[in-house]
């Protein structure tokens, strides 16, 4: 692994493969790395899951992921080594991951949802009153929402942390097998 130039939240909240951005906003670990969200939305934690929740005992945990050309939205957080909460979906597969109870942050969108004929869940805005929106088009409102969690305040207001939050970056060696859990050395183990 080796020490890349350090970059703003903004530049590297999606981060080129074979690349982490680590840092520190309002005493939050913040870790920016391609493909490790995606590990949270698995039936069974993955190898990073396990691993943060080791190294972090006691700490609430989040991960989010958005991927906005397949409207891919989610999060998990995981509280006391127990995942609490998740949910994610997409505009090709619907809502596919819900589990745990509402949190607060999620409850005011929750509120403005219905059940639709179909089963599926809409929400009504005061806005587009006559335009239901399916859960993908509200997804990002919701990651917002959770990431203000920890954030202070909903991810798309908070330039303070996307703009002015400095990364430290790391480049690791390109692994043949591109999953996570099967790394020869994966990023993590630098802790």
């Amino acid at each position: 692994m080796s020490k890349i130039k350090d970059r703003a939240v903004e530049e590297v909240i999606n981060p080129v493969d074979n690349e982490v951005h680590i840092g520190r906003y309002k005493n939050n670990l913040i870790i920016c790395a391609p493909d490790m969200p995606l590990t949270f939305f698995d039936d069974e934690a993955g190898h990073a899951e396990k691993e943060l929740i080791h190294k972090f005992p006691g700490a609430e945990i989040c991960s989010i992921v958005l991927h906005s050309v397949v409207n891919l939205w989610g999060y998990a957080v995981i509280k006391d080594g127990k995942r609490i909460r998740a949910r994610a979906g997409s505009s090709d597969d619907g809502t596919f991951l819900e589990s745990g109870e509402p949190l607060k942050a999620e409850l005011d969108l929750l509120a403005k949802s219905q059940i639709n004929d179909e089963g599926k869940r809409v929400y009504l805005f005061e806005d587009f009153p006559d335009e239901p929106m399916s859960e993908d088009q509200v997804g990002e409102n919701f990651v917002f929402e959770v990431a203000g969690r920890y954030l202070g305040e909903p991810l798309d207001s908070c330039d303070d942390f996307l703009f002015n939050t400095r990364l430290t970056g790391y480049r690791y060696s390109k692994v043949i097998n591109p999953s996570f859990e099967k790394a020869g050395k994966p990023w993590w183990k630098f802790w």
